[in-house]
Formats: structure tokens, C-alpha cells, sequence
């Protein structure tokens, strides 16, 4: 059994290793030990398998903490939209500054030699767009998007603008492709409106 003060560690470890996979895309378990002030011994105490399970414990904390930051959001207004990109450029320039960015990592656990990796993160990519489907059908319900409006179409659109642009600016040093890419899936958006 694990005191409170273990799980402690062990969440400290695991958040690290979490924000070492976000900014360099890896996992070094000295880059670990040196930032959570732990030893080998703790480590590998509470990850076992050593790096391998560390950085796969560390993939699955980035995809729970890319689910928690979006959950409280509705979207099912055209206000709501427009706030929503507000909110998501914002957080993103914020982001940016600490050389971080948790949705163009993701990216990174995409195309990830390991498969459990690949998987999560394939099962976040259909979780977004069934979320972002069901905000649609709530908005075509309303009456704000026609009948005929494509959303699985809309949201495989909005997502990839929000990776494809998160990614670009990750790798251009820029803000403009993100908010860019948003832009241009309101628009595409707008076009299916009541």
C-alpha cells in the first residue's frame, strides 16, 4: 500500500515526465530525477518498468490533461464559437511562451513508435470529433446549422485546423497559422448556418 506522501512522488513524477513529453517530445529519467529532486530508486519504485512505462503513464496524463482543459466548454452558439477560438488562441500564446503546447504534442504521440501511444492518442483525435459532432447536432437541433450540414465533415474540419495549426506554429515560432486555420473553419462553418 502507498502513503500519501508516495502517491505524492509518484504524481509529482508523472507530472514532470508529462511536461518533459510536451516540451522535448521524450523523456530523460535524469531530466526527471533533476526537476522532481527524486532518486533512481524512487523512480524506478513507483514505474518498474523504467523509462518505458514512465513514458507511457506520461502519454496517457497528456491525453487526461488535454480532456480536462476542454471539457466545460459548449459550444452552441456562434457566440460560443467565437469565444471558444478567443479562449484556445489565448491559452495557446500562453503556451507558446513556455515552449509548450500540449495540442501540437499531441501530434508527437500520434506518430509515436510505440502503438499503446498511437492508440491513446488516436482515441482522443474520435473523442474531440464525436464531442464536437454532438455540440454540432445541438446547434442544428436549435436551428442554427441547416439540415443538410456535413458534421462529422465540420468536426474532422475543425480539428484538424486546431492540430494542423497548433502544429505550425510549434514548428514556425508564429501565432498566425492556429488562429488562421480557426478562422477559415468558422467560415466554413458559417456557411452551413440557418
Amino acid at each position: 500500500m502507498t502513503t500519501p506522501k508516495g502517491e505524492a512522488t509518484k504524481a509529482r513524477i508523472l507530472e514532470a515526465a508529462t511536461d518533459l513529453l510536451v516540451t522535448e517530445n521524450d523523456i530523460n529519467l535524469d531530466d526527471v530525477m533533476r526537476v522532481t529532486r527524486t532518486s533512481k530508486g524512487q523512480v524506478f519504485h513507483y514505474f518498474p518498468g523504467g523509462k518505458e512505462q514512465l513514458r507511457r503513464a506520461a502519454a496517457e496524463r497528456h491525453l487526461a490533461r488535454l480532456s480536462q482543459a476542454d471539457e466545460p466548454v459548449t459550444l452552441r452558439t456562434w457566440d460560443d464559437w467565437e469565444a471558444w477560438t478567443g479562449l484556445i488562441l489565448r491559452r495557446h500564446a500562453q503556451q507558446t511562451l513556455d515552449d509548450a503546447c500540449e495540442v501540437a504534442a499531441l501530434a508527437g504521440r500520434a506518430l509515436d513508435v510505440d502503438k499503446v501511444s498511437r492508440e491513446l492518442a488516436g482515441r482522443m483525435y474520435e473523442q474531440w470529433s464525436t464531442e464536437l459532432c454532438d455540440q454540432f447536432r445541438t446547434m442544428q437541433g436549435d436551428g442554427l446549422l441547416r439540415a443538410d450540414a456535413p458534421l462529422d465533415d465540420l468536426a474532422s474540419a475543425v480539428l484538424a485546423a486546431f492540430q494542423g495549426g497548433a502544429v505550425l506554429d510549434k514548428a514556425t515560432g508564429s501565432h498566425e497559422h492556429l488562429a488562421r486555420a480557426l478562422r477559415q473553419a468558422l467560415v466554413l462553418m458559417r456557411t452551413y448556418a440557418a
